[in-house]
């Protein structure tokens, strides 16, 4: 039996609390209840007895650590754009201390312990108690997403990763995982986002199962996004408010929280659409823009003669980009940006500067070489955190389907006009059953998959 996660996003937050003169916290929690993985390992251990299989395969396609969302990146001027094997010591020695200060926060360390745990045969009740061994032999495969490109940046960075997780060897993470029973093909996904990936394959025909490893170990736009956009607008909003002020004005402590949400926005382009978002909050959009503007300034001013910055909005062809930043950058230094609509163009903007329109995998994922010549009944993967499941083609040798693995954390949904905003907890995973499995259990030998994907909202 084989179970299929993606993009848990485990993430560092000490260093965005704001501690309050009266000792009061700001923050927002980006990591997952742990006990929704000790629960799941639970789970997972009762499907393996029912089926009697005869070991159990965890596949975390991707984006497990999420090593970008840190404002300690904010340090110091290092980056993480450079490419994998080519980091200098002072590189390497920052991102284990990221990776360190991730592992490190209460709700990833326990997360850790269970996958820790499942690498070692055992496992914990959801009350808890001493371990106790698992119905078969146990395997954890991990592969590289996007926003945890890095960790297969060093041999000591690849160790420390392995080192946490209880994962044997030092080579490095598959970029795929190929299966033949049932017949799978499982990526993280970023494959087929050209904003994210450093080769652009959406213009293929057909995409080779055996992708470059130079398009996994370069730097991407994505990485910048990230880091210097999504990430330095919060860190950005501290320095020029100070935090006194963030704590005492109800807007800024509104908009510095949501800049902490970014990743969960979804289209993520859709950011600066939700910072004005009123609909639950006691403020207008004209108080959020106000505020946001000299952060915004701070923000263009600072990235806008970044070479990795310019050389990404010419690889993706988006020449009319400079002229849009200097015209942008123009408005706000004149105070051209009180009016609505300064405000309707920044929207737009802010839309191509994030990356557009949401890539659709699926059609990309129909354009994979193994499926086009039927060696495969099941394309995976994750990277969008939109559940999916959908008929890739049919015909005499059965149907294909294409699976989204959606996310382990919150999603904040957009209206379809992209002005309001909800929120949902959100849990995905795909079970694969080899034939044996299915045989001892429903008397004939057929592959399967189980697809559960669920959202919790309280009010």
């Amino acid at each position: 039996m084989i179970a299929v996660i993606s993009d848990l996003h485990f993430e560092e937050e000490a260093s965005d609390v704001i501690r309050g003169p009266n000792g009061e916290e700001l923050r927002f929690r980006r990591n997952l209840d742990p006990r929704v993985f000790t629960r799941f390992v639970v789970w997972m251990a009762g499907e393996a007895q029912r089926h009697g299989s005869k070991e159990f395969e965890l596949i975390i396609a991707g984006d497990l650590f999420d090593l970008s969302r840190t404002a300690l990146w904010f340090e110091d001027p290092l980056r993480p754009y450079v490419t994998n094997g080519e980091f200098s010591p002072e590189l390497e020695r920052k991102i284990l201390r990221i990776v360190d200060a991730v592992a490190v926060e209460p709700a990833v360390a326990e997360a850790i312990e269970s996958f820790h745990l499942l690498a070692e045969g055992v496992y914990r009740e959801a009350d808890g108690g001493e371990p106790r061994p698992f119905p078969c032999k146990t395997k954890i495969t991990l592969l590289a997403g996007n926003h945890d490109r890095i960790i297969d940046g060093s041999d000591a960075i690849r160790a420390r990763i392995r080192e946490l997780l209880g994962l044997p060897g030092g080579r490095r993470f598959p970029r795929y995982a190929l299966l033949e029973d049932p017949e799978t093909l499982i990526r993280h996904g970023h494959e087929y986002d050209p904003s994210n990936f450093a080769a652009d394959l959406t213009r293929q025909r057909s995409i080779p199962l055996d992708i470059s490893g130079d398009a996994y170990d370069r730097a991407n736009f994505g990485d910048f996004v990230t880091i210097d956009v999504a990430m330095r607008l919060p860190f950005l909003l501290r320095r020029h408010y100070g935090d006194d002020r963030v704590c005492r004005d109800p807007v800024l402590r509104s908009l510095y929280l949501r800049l902490l949400q970014f990743d969960d926005v979804r289209p993520q382009s859709s950011l600066l659409d939700y910072l004005l978002d009123p609909s639950d909050e006691h403020f207008t959009p004209d108080q959020a823009w106000d505020r946001l503007v000299p952060v915004i300034l701070d923000l263009l001013d600072e990235i806008h003669d970044n070479k990795f910055f310019r050389y990404w909005l010419e690889r993706l062809e988006r020449p009319w980009a400079p002229a849009e930043l200097e015209l942008a950058r123009g408005l706000l230094k004149l105070g051209g940006w009180g009016n609505a609509a300064a405000r309707e163009a920044s929207r737009k903007i802010a839309h191509y500067f994030l990356g557009g329109e949401q890539p659709e995998p699926q059609l990309y994922a129909a354009r994979e070489e193994v499926l086009q010549e039927n060696k495969v009944r099941l394309v995976i993967s994750g990277h969008t955190h939109f559940p999916l499941v959908t008929l890739l083609k049919s015909d005499a040798s059965g149907d294909r389907f294409y699976i989204n693995t959606g996310t382990w954390r919150s999603v904040i949904p957009s209206t379809p006009d992209r002005r309001t905003f909800g929120r949902m907890r959100a849990l995905t995973y795909v079970l694969l059953f080899a034939k044996e499995e299915q045989q001892r259990r429903e008397g004939k030998p057929t592959n399967s998959f189980d697809y559960w994907s669920g959202f919790a909202r309280d009010w």
